[in-house]
């Protein structure tokens, strides 16, 4: 059985002129050898542009895709220097510990689990300092020696699966409402309140809102990463992956659609709410439902993860790899905090005693 499963297909980027392996240059956008520098063009297919996915059958290809599609712990045999390397069942690309080649396992990137896209990284590596510096701006909380005593962790690119749904939502909701209005009637102030049922018809339509299909990240860092500019999704092709780490969903469709359309929900009843309370001084939900009708496309989307350890403690932080957005905890000095708010707190009592002083002044 060992021997059959070291048997797993695997492809692999190597420069045609002195073997070295390529990886995916994301400023170049093409594949470019790390020891004599070769550069080869990815063929797009197309503008890579959002037209590409009109009129895209988005259930065509993963309707029937399970996570049982890709074997547990699956044994694969590095082209280069013959190892065997075990990856975990969620992980499609990898770097071959003992020889560092780029590694695609394409049976898990293939067939019912072929992703519709790719929205390839933007941002390089050595971007990120930067990116983190804009992060820490105006961060006046963090510890004094946080800079100087704070270590950073590998920092890993990898390519994260997600559903990306379009939908769209019809029905119904009712509300109570009411207004009020106050006037003075002799020595008497009366208020005059008027109660109405309302409904409102309700059609609206999302595009392109992404969930994410992998259990190795929590759903609210995922979320935070966003936007991503569906704009830049590539007809998937294994070159993109070439130097980083990609997984494939282990959450499918039907699975986590749910989420999606909760999102959608929350979005239509706030907006739906808003538009009901106009001329309204309260309106307040009492029915109605709205239908959902998605469908979905698979992708991969850039990121970057990392961890940066300060005293006894590690933070995790995640950078969109298109836009560079960071997203992560940091750790608060008490002693400033305590500081920082009780100044505040005394610049806001000085602001009002100024202004009880001037209007003092002012009335006499």
């Amino acid at each position: 059985m060992a021997d059959k499963q070291a048997q797993k297909p695997i492809a692999e980027q190597k420069c045609g002129n002195c073997g070295g392996a390529m990886k995916f240059d994301p400023k170049k956008g093409k594949l470019v050898c790390e020891y004599c520098g070769t550069e080869i063009d990815i063929p797009s297919g197309g503008s890579g542009t959002q037209t590409e996915f009109e009129g895209f059958d988005f259930n065509s290809l993963n309707d029937q895709a399970t996570v049982e599609d890709a074997a547990a712990l699956p044994v694969y045999n590095c082209v280069s220097c013959g190892a065997e390397v075990i990856a975990p069942p969620e992980q499609a690309a990898l770097t071959c510990p003992y020889c560092g080649n780029n590694i695609v396992l394409t049976d898990k990137v293939s067939g019912k689990l072929r992703p519709d896209g790719v929205i390839p990284f933007r941002i390089t590596a050595k971007e990120l300092p930067d990116a983190m510096t804009r992060y820490y701006k105006d961060k006046v909380l963090l510890p004094r020696r946080f800079f100087s005593e704070s270590t950073t962790g590998k920092v890993t690119g990898v390519y994260v699966p997600f559903w990306v749904f379009n939908g769209k939502l019809s029905g119904v909701l009712s509300y109570n409402a009411q207004r009020s209005h106050t006037y003075t009637q002799g020595d008497y102030d009366v208020t005059d309140t008027k109660y109405y049922r309302l409904e409102r018809d309700v059609s609206m339509s999302f595009e392109d809102l992404p969930v994410d299909a992998g259990g190795k990240f929590s759903d609210a860092l995922m979320d935070s990463l966003e936007p991503f500019d569906m704009r830049e999704a590539k007809p998937f092709d294994m070159r993109y992956l070439a130097g980083f780490t990609a997984d494939r969903f282990d959450q499918p469709k039907d699975d986590i659609a749910s989420r999606a359309v909760r999102r959608m929900r929350s979005t239509a009843e706030a907006v739906a709410k808003k538009q009901a309370s106009s001329g309204y001084d309260t309106a307040t939900r009492s029915g109605g439902s709205l239908r959902a009708d998605i469908t979905a496309k698979y992708l991969l989307l850039p990121v970057y993860m990392f961890d940066i350890a300060h005293g006894k403690e590690t933070y995790h932080f995640a950078v969109n790899g298109q836009t560079g957005k960071v997203v992560g905890t940091l750790p608060i000095d008490k002693d400033v905090s305590r500081r920082y708010f009780g100044l505040r707190m005394l610049a806001g009592a000085a602001a009002v005693i100024a202004f009880s002083v001037v209007k003092y002044l002012l009335g006499r």
